[in-house]
Order: C-alpha cells, then sequence, then structure tokens
C-alpha cells in the first residue's frame, strides 16, 4: 500500500479516486483472512482494522 502511494505521489497530488484504491486492494488480503469468521464477528472487527490500517499509513507517509 505505501509504495503504491509514494510511487503516485510523487507525480503530485492525488484524487481521492486514487486514494480509495490503494486502500481497497490494502484492505482485501486483510478482508479475506477475517473471511472464516461470522458476520457478527467481522462487523465488529472492521473498525479496528479500518483504525489500524489508517494509523499505520499516516505514520508511514509522515515519516516520508
Amino acid at each position: 500500500m505505501l509504495d503504491a502511494y509514494r510511487i503516485q505521489a510523487q507525480v503530485g497530488r492525488m484524487s481521492e479516486q486514487a486514494l480509495e484504491a490503494i486502500f481497497f486492494r490494502a484492505a482485501h488480503p486483510i478482508v479475506n483472512s477475517v473471511a472464516t469468521y461470522s458476520a457478527e464477528q467481522r462487523a465488529a472487527l472492521l473498525p479496528n482494522v479500518v483504525r489500524m490500517m489508517l494509523a499505520t499509513f499516516l505514520e508511514e507517509t509522515g515519516r516520508s
């Protein structure tokens, strides 16, 4: 995710659509890893997954 962001950010400001695509691709393997859980469990985990992804993204891009 971070590599894709950095490559696209070199060109200039990214559109909201481009950022959404990067996050979608990054979330895909995570969503697949919790596929065996029940719908209720996945719904309970989703906010934490999103929070961790966002925190990591902001930490890493802040270091650049």
